[in-house]
């Protein structure tokens, strides 16, 4: 009746918009009310509204944050408008991933090449395709031994499969990672194409999951981030990188370039500018 009453006071034109805004008032209704032990119109608030959406709920898809509080901001201004402000902060768009510092992804390379896993090719293949070459979750479990080849001096390359198809150098640190991944495939009982047997999504998450230096786990989002540093750093064309990275905003790429902080004087900048 509480979130009723409260939803009914922000006039909602339709019953499409007066279940859009039961849907996003009811939950934190619950929530507040078995914090605090009440829930009415003093309890729609900034704050609280900013607690529930970005801390509670802050491993929710940024699309259904944005949604919940575009209706708890309507909602609120209807029953409670002296505590909001006239201009409310947007929901920011969540930074790129911070790469993983050169100690960690070495000791992440020492880490899948220890013995004891039951299945040692799936940690090798999941850190070698995601720190190596920048792939996704699903691209790693579509990944087959006959998607590589060798390319320049004694390294390999990786065709990817899927909606971003690209043919990827592998990074030369991550290379003897890929390899061990290819041979152990090969000695199987039971021999496959594909390093990961299972053909779920979230199998490669799950196996990278199993992947651990002390108490840190090997993260793919972290880790294409890694690569894609890398690449930043190493001073691989925008183009270039464009091509074997796959789908990549303009964002990702200012927040990668601003972590990185890749030192270049004034002068240097003119240099290379000189090329255009």
């Amino acid at each position: 009746p509480a979130v009723r009453k409260v939803v009914a006071a922000a006039e909602p034109a339709t019953p499409t918009a007066a279940r859009r805004l039961l849907w996003a008032v009811a939950p934190m209704a619950v929530w507040t009310h078995e914090t605090v032990g009440s829930f009415g119109t003093s309890s729609i608030t900034p704050r609280n509204s900013e607690v529930w959406v970005t801390v509670v709920n802050r491993r929710r898809p940024q699309g259904w944050r944005n949604a919940v509080r575009a209706a708890l901001r309507l909602v609120g201004r209807a029953v409670n408008p002296q505590v909001w402000p006239d201009r409310p902060d947007e929901v920011g768009r969540p930074q790129a991933c911070a790469a993983y510092h050169p100690a960690e992804e070495a000791a992440f390379i020492g880490a899948v090449g220890l013995p004891g896993a039951d299945e040692p090719v799936l940690g090798l293949a999941v850190a070698g395709f995601s720190c190596g070459a920048g792939m996704r979750g699903p691209e790693i479990v579509a990944a087959q031994i006959g998607d590589l080849k060798p390319v320049g001096s004694d390294r390999l390359a990786v065709n990817v499969r899927g909606r971003d198809a690209r043919l990827v150098p592998i990074r030369a640190c991550w290379t003897p990672v890929v390899r061990q991944a290819v041979k152990l495939v090969g000695e199987r009982s039971t021999p496959r194409d594909r390093f990961i047997r299972s053909q779920d999504r979230n199998a490669a998450a799950r196996a990278a999951h199993s992947v651990s230096i002390g108490h840190a786990r090997l993260s793919l989002r972290r880790a294409r981030a890694t690569w894609l540093t890398a690449h930043i750093i190493g001073g691989t064309p925008l183009p270039v990188l464009r091509q074997i990275a796959g789908e990549l905003s303009a964002a990702t790429l200012n927040d990668l370039l601003r972590a990185a902080d890749v030192s270049i004087t004034p002068e240097q900048a003119v240099t290379e500018g000189l090329r255009a």
